[in-house]
């Protein structure tokens, strides 16, 4: 006889595997992950394939306590409840029991730790070599989207990303691109080029998807020029490279800009193919068009119809020309004013000479007293003989020379204000001053002279101005229309003419005519035989 063979049976502090239905099981009181997040793709896997990773529990208080796998216990409890449980397999879930970490609170959370940090997310190259397997196993997109708990769209972008080349996985990897945007990449996938460009030093998806429109709007730019070109050229007309500064500072110009000698419009479509004529392709997002252009109106002898910055070589030349000149005048002006400087000192610079003036320098400081803040203070001591300064002690006949002094300057300061090409509300005073300056005994310079019959001229233009403004004003008066300063004519009272008013019917039973009211007498005591007022009278 046999003796009966013992069944060796597991120490009770051993850990062993076991089949247990997710629902009984007991959530962790201080469980590390406070928040389970979305569930849905875990328990879509689940539903799909079960629970393939065994979860750790440890038997508490007659049941069994979750130490890691939260997330897989709740997402298959989900899935049976909504009877999503794969056909065929009972409704429970791996689990690695612990007893040896029974009532060993320290050695629970010291497992979740471990258990959550051990474990890193697939990359999404890893992702896309996973599903490219299953692919040779023959899966399709739709059952590898089945099995795993993945969106059809997520399965096919990730399989695409093999396709995209380097650039693309590593910034997938790095998490600067998702498999979302994938989607969007793969129109670029014949264009490294624009890949690169956009997966160039971005830092995460929206930056991808900025340089993605940004690319989307250059290849649709690209496209519309190339079908507007071949239509252009099919029909006989030229297309140009954009010019540099186009359209305000370059030599062509838009024909719809243009007019000949006799200020008439050119028609487009019969100069179009001409020679000198082509056409520049402008706009952006798609909405591209072809203008006519001339590549040099000058030539043809066409005139422009709107504001331009471009000179053609001969006015830069005349322009360069004009401004040496100019600069040439004002260095003479210049020597002139140094020159006149002294004049002025020379007649003007003693007590004497000064008091000539007195009377022109005061009645200056009565009628425009700001003109004499232009004066120098070193061209007013110059001529006062001395600090302006002193005028706080002065008496009355150094108060009138440093006056006089003061008139000089400021007409001295106004003058070469105007000569170095500066604004002054005092020009008008200039041509005076010089005129005044040769009857004392100045000589002008050749500049001088030149600018003085300038100034000859302006002022009788400026004559003439004011003489026509007379004119209207006194046209105005004579015909009793005088605008107000809104510009608006006043309103004028109209009498009504004498049928328009109802007469009122005499005694007779007839029309009584209109009888106007006498005036009061103003003196209806005066005596008008009066002889003349008694002298030591009132009148």
């Amino acid at each position: 006889m046999t003796a009966p063979t013992k069944s060796r049976r597991a120490k009770k502090s051993a850990p062993y595997l076991a089949q247990l239905d997710p629902r009984e099981l007991v959530a962790h009181p201080t469980n590390l992950r406070t928040q389970l997040g979305d569930l849905t793709e875990l328990r879509a896997s689940i539903a799909a394939s079960g629970v393939l990773q065994a979860l750790t529990v440890v038997p508490e208080d007659g049941g069994m306590r979750i130490v890691a796998g939260h997330r897989r216990a709740a997402a298959a409890a989900e899935a049976i409840e909504a009877g999503e449980w794969p056909d065929g397999q009972p409704q429970t879930v791996p689990c690695l029991v612990r007893p040896d970490m029974e009532g060993m609170a320290p050695s629970q959370v010291v497992a979740m730790l471990i258990e959550n940090d051990q474990r890193a997310d697939l990359t999404e190259s890893e992702r896309a070599n996973g599903y490219a397997q299953l692919e040779l196993f023959g899966l399709d997109v739709a059952e590898i989207a089945r099995r795993t708990g993945r969106t059809q769209v997520h399965v096919k972008s990730a399989l695409k990303l093999k396709t995209l080349g380097d650039v693309a996985t590593e910034a997938a990897d790095a998490g600067k691109l998702t498999l979302e945007d994938v989607a969007a990449l793969e129109q670029f996938e014949d264009d490294p080029k624009a890949m690169e460009r956009i997966l160039k030093g971005v830092e995460s998806g929206w930056g991808v998807r900025h340089r993605v429109q940004e690319e989307k709007r250059k290849r649709d730019d690209k496209s519309a020029t190339e079908q507007l070109t071949e239509e252009l050229t099919a029909a006989g007309v030229r297309v140009l490279k954009k010019p540099k500064d186009w359209p305000w500072n370059c030599a062509a110009c838009k024909v719809e800009d243009l007019v000949d000698a006799d200020d008439q419009p050119i028609d487009v479509e019969k100069v179009k193919t001409l020679e000198g004529f082509g056409a520049i392709i402008e706009g952006s997002y798609g909405n591209m068009r072809a203008v006519i252009v001339c590549e040099d109106p000058d030539a043809h002898g066409y005139k422009r119809t709107k504001w331009t910055q471009y000179k053609s070589p001969a006015a830069k030349v005349a322009e360069e020309l004009k401004k040496r000149e100019a600069e040439e005048r004002r260095q003479k002006l210049l020597d002139a004013g140094e020159v006149r400087r002294r004049f002025l000192v020379e007649k003007w610079g003693s007590a004497k000479a000064a008091k000539t003036l007195l009377v022109d320098a005061m009645r200056a400081a009565v009628v425009m007293p700001g003109f004499y803040d232009r004066a120098e203070e070193e061209m007013v001591a110059a001529l006062a003989g001395g600090d302006p300064r002193d005028g706080q002690t002065a008496g009355i006949d150094r108060l009138n020379r440093l006056l006089v002094a003061r008139f000089v300057a400021a007409h001295e300061a106004n003058t070469a204000t105007v000569a170095a090409g500066r604004y002054s509300n005092r020009e008008h005073l200039v041509l005076p001053w010089l005129d005044r300056l040769v009857a004392e005994g100045y000589e002008l310079s050749e500049a001088e002279k030149t600018w003085h019959a300038e100034l000859i001229e302006e002022e009788a233009e400026r004559q003439a101005a004011l003489e026509q403004e007379e004119v209207e004003l006194a046209y105005d008066d004579a015909e009793g229309y005088v605008e107000d300063a809104e510009g608006v004519p006043p309103v004028v009272d109209v009498q009504l003419p004498e049928g328009d008013v109802e007469p009122e019917p005499d005694e007779a039973g007839g029309d009584a005519e209109p009888q106007a009211e006498a005036e009061p007498d103003p003196c209806p005591e005066a005596d008008l035989d009066a002889g003349e007022p008694d002298a030591k009278g009132d009148e």
